[in-house]
């Protein structure tokens, strides 16, 4: 056999493997999964949530890898929650009638076992169905499924049923909308709860989920912000300019609630707390007073 004709038979036998299945195919290669990864703001609301006057705000920052698998922790303290879940009980029937707000803390969780855990784990498939599981200290889960569709308004619609066994709220069945964060960036004004405090302040976010800011009060003077965020809820420190104690706020941004959204704000006095200093009313669910709500200007 001279060169040519060996050649020729050569490149004859890989043809065949390869149209035998000796090649890899586009079908064989693994789908590529739509991502979830970042922070996110879910909002659920039921008949079964204060008869219907109350909004849970699940904010999270989720992380993903690459088999699918969603993940977020952030266990609830004593004074309010940290990490990577924040969770907010808004007074209202949906974030746009928003006239109070409480916190999730150590001991919010129903059936008197509160451990603080609070972790979110779940899967997204590549028709971009989802499932997300989240545990609230001792034996109270909720369960989240729906559909990410990245071009929808929300991005993430679905459904959610809590289990908490020996609680009112086991069996409770809500509807479910998710978007990715909102910025903090802008500037706000507003009165403090039964003030006649005249407020305004800016923020800029940064990386990370941070944010800083400054603000004036009419009363009180120049004062200095510094925060993190989780979906839209937040931690923020207010520090006055001209000396003097800190002050620790958690904030919700809603971007239903005005012409361009609101910062609703609150002072967590405690779990025990029976009223707020200031005379607003407790919150139905959670835990703080109310401290002011600013719109976005």
């Amino acid at each position: 056999m001279n060169k040519l004709s060996w050649l020729v038979a050569v490149m004859l036998l890989l043809l065949g493997m390869e149209g035998c299945g000796g090649g890899t195919s586009k079908s064989d290669q693994p789908a590529t999964l739509a991502s979830m990864a970042g922070s996110w703001d879910f909002a659920l609301t039921s008949s079964g949530f204060a008869n219907g006057d109350e909004v849970l705000a699940l904010g999270a920052i989720l992380a993903q890898d690459n088999s699918g698998n969603i993940s977020a922790s952030g266990p609830a303290t004593a004074n309010g929650p940290s990490g990577n879940i924040l969770e907010a009980f808004l007074t209202g029937s949906s974030l746009s009638n928003v006239t109070n707000m409480g916190i999730d803390f150590l001991g919010a969780a129903c059936g008197g076992n509160d451990n603080g855990t609070r972790m979110l784990a779940g899967t997204i498939n590549s028709s971009n169905q989802v499932t997300i599981n989240l545990a609230r200290g001792g034996a109270q889960t909720v369960t989240i499924t729906g559909t990410l569709n990245a071009s929808a308004t929300p991005s993430f619609s679905g459904t959610f049923k809590i289990s908490a066994p020996g609680c009112g709220s086991d069996g409770t069945i809500g509807n479910v909308a998710g978007v990715p964060a909102s910025s903090l960036t802008g500037n706000y004004a507003g009165s403090p709860y039964n003030s006649a405090d005249n407020v305004t302040f800016s923020l800029t976010a940064g990386a990370n989920n941070s944010f800083s800011g400054n603000g004036t009060d009419s009363q009180n003077g120049a004062f200095t912000l510094n925060g993190n965020s989780v979906g839209n809820g937040a931690s923020v420190t207010n520090t006055p300019s001209g000396g003097g104690n800190a002050t620790s706020f958690f904030t919700y941004y809603d971007p239903q609630l005005g012409a361009k959204g609101s910062v609703v704000t609150l002072v967590f006095v405690g779990a025990n707390a029976t009223s707020c200093p200031n005379g607003a009313p407790l919150p139905s669910g959670g835990g703080g007073c109310l401290f002011g709500i600013f719109a976005k200007q």
